[in-house]
């Protein structure tokens, strides 16, 4: 039995995306990310720099950011951070390519368009403000009464 007339292009496999000329979707782990941008501000500020801009930036601009949280940082840190970051997930999460044109040979960096919205997402949640949870709530409320009845 034929099922070919029922398919109408449901038959692509899910990890597919036929937008991209039928190139399989490398499956990686982003979930480590999320210690590391709530311990480490420096790995966060760089990564939500490549994440707001989702082209190619500079290692001129990382550095910049970097040092806004700690003045003694170099090129060769931002390279370093951002390798972790890949290693870490254990993928090519974050690419880079360096430019002749410019006659410096630093490098550009820029989150893989298939995983920018992911790794997005990840960044929006963690940044979203904390809710109390009932029982933190029903604390508040007994420390406060305890607190007035002294």
């Amino acid at each position: 039995m034929n099922f070919d007339a029922f398919r109408d292009g449901h038959g692509t496999t899910p990890w597919e995306n036929p937008e991209r000329g039928g190139r399989h979707l490398q499956s990686i782990n982003i979930a480590p990310l999320k210690g590391v941008l709530e311990s480490d501000p420096v790995r966060s500020k760089l990564l939500r720099l490549l994440i707001d801009d989702g082209g190619w930036v500079t290692t001129t601009d990382l550095l910049k950011a970097g040092r806004q949280v700690r003045s003694i940082m170099g090129a060769v840190t931002v390279g370093t951070i951002l390798t972790g970051l890949n290693e870490l997930v254990s993928s090519r999460l974050i690419l880079s390519r360096t430019s002749m044109n410019s006659g410096i040979d630093w490098a550009e960096w820029r989150i893989n368009p298939d995983w920018l919205e992911p790794t997005r997402k990840l960044v929006q949640m963690l940044s979203r403000p904390r809710i109390h949870t009932s029982e933190a709530v029903i604390h508040e409320k007994i420390q406060r009464r305890l607190s007035d009845m002294e």
